[in-house]
């Protein structure tokens, strides 16, 4: 009995971790150099050329070509799954290029990734009045995460009020499957 609850235990455990697991997959994980900070990446990209990172955050266009596609990218915080959380303010845009055709209806403004990237140089463009220099990384593996509604954050409303609060509801909001 007590083997079997050990097994048991190792599975959920082993569950859970896989659970936690990020969403790139672990050749591309083992490439990604996690010494590399991206803010020291940005202040001198010559140094740090031809280092991988895993990067992430919002698209904010994306332009193809016959050579390929360029995203760019406003970066946002990654957390342990390495999905896209806040803004970086300090992380600012990069562009992220490819030799394949990323769709611009699939991969569209607003979109949220995460991609592994290996530093190829920097860009300059104009952004509204000023030139910025932009971090440029090839794309080895790219995620696209998938568009989020309101209703898969809340199912139904009525189950986070506390219970106290639960009989002076409206009628809709205490019936879980009132849409």
């Amino acid at each position: 009995m007590k083997r079997m609850l050990k097994g048991a235990g190792a599975l959920v455990l082993l569950g859970l971790l896989a659970a936690c697991g990020s969403v790139l997959s672990k050749d591309a994980r083992y490439q990604v150099n996690h010494e590399v900070v991206y803010s020291s990446l940005k202040q001198n990209p010559d140094a740090y050329q031809g280092k991988t990172v895993i990067l992430g955050g919002l698209i904010l266009e994306n332009a193809v070509s016959d050579d390929g596609s360029t995203l760019e990218i406003l970066k946002y915080s990654l957390d342990r799954r390495d999905e896209p959380k806040d803004p970086d303010e300090a992380g600012g845009r990069f562009l992220a290029r490819t030799d394949r055709l990323l769709d611009p209806s699939i991969y569209k403004s607003g979109r949220l990734v995460t991609l592994t990237g290996t530093l190829i140089g920097e860009e300059v463009r104009p952004l509204q009045q000023a030139r910025y220099r932009y971090p440029v990384f090839r794309i080895g593996e790219l995620y696209l995460w998938p568009e989020s509604t309101p209703e898969m954050r809340y199912p139904y409303p009525g189950y986070y009020y506390p219970y106290p609060y639960w009989p002076y509801m409206p009628y809709r909001y205490r019936y879980p499957y009132w849409w």
